[in-house]
């Protein structure tokens, strides 16, 4: 995670939470597609939480932080501290790993039975 190269708490902090957001991205594309609902979300981690139920808990945790995100990303003056980076930081490296155990060989999550996995040349 390019995270780790990062002095400024803020960056490390942004940087983080987009590695957070390819994880959940990768769970959702190994998911069978949502049943449609009324109104759909376009939250990351809603649809995570939907689509892989196990995940609930980081779904919440990560939501949890996207005001903090979202005002960084805005160029709003939010602290963020060295030590609530760091714990950021760690937490991310631990959701990547659940999500590659989760899409990895031995994983839950597969290619849907149609989806054509052979490449033709």
């Amino acid at each position: 995670m390019d995270a780790v190269g990062e002095d400024d708490p803020r960056e490390r902090f942004q940087v983080a939470y987009l590695a957070a957001l390819r994880g959940a991205a990768a769970l959702l594309a190994g998911s069978a597609p949502a049943k449609p609902t009324r109104e759909r979300s376009r939250s990351a981690w809603v649809l995570m939480a939907r689509a892989a139920p196990e995940f609930v808990m980081w779904a919440d945790y990560f939501a949890d932080h996207s005001a903090t995100r979202a005002a960084l990303e805005a160029g709003l003056s939010r602290d963020v501290t060295v030590a609530e980076a760091d714990d950021f930081y760690t937490r991310v490296g631990a959701f990547l790993h659940d999500v590659e155990d989760a899409v990895g060989d031995g994983g839950r999550l597969r290619p849907a039975p149609d989806w054509d996995t052979e490449v033709s040349a």
